[in-house]
């Protein structure tokens, strides 16, 4: 499987880094666990419902998710959201 960032997911990524230095090494060893193992417990990997029923989210952190879609052979990231935005 491959990652690809959206132009809006690095966005995202860029203005919450600023406020948590940690986060960009936080995210980046999640995308690796669901890369080697999708289905390991600590992601929190689920199918959304509603306007966004062909995407996925993993956990991050206390409120933050990463919303994806699957395509054949890859992800491709397209929002990192607090919770209650979806």
């Amino acid at each position: 499987m491959n990652l690809y960032p959206t132009t809006h997911f690095k966005r995202q990524l860029k203005q919450k880094a600023k406020k948590n230095f940690t986060l960009k090494n936080l995210i980046k060893n999640k995308l690796n666990l669901l890369l080697d193992d999708s289905r390991h417990p600590s992601l929190r990997l689920h199918k959304l419902k509603g306007k966004k029923i062909d995407q996925y989210s993993i956990w991050i952190e206390s409120n933050l998710r990463i919303i994806f879609l699957k395509e054949k052979d890859s992800y491709i990231l397209t929002d990192l959201i607090n919770h209650d935005q979806y």
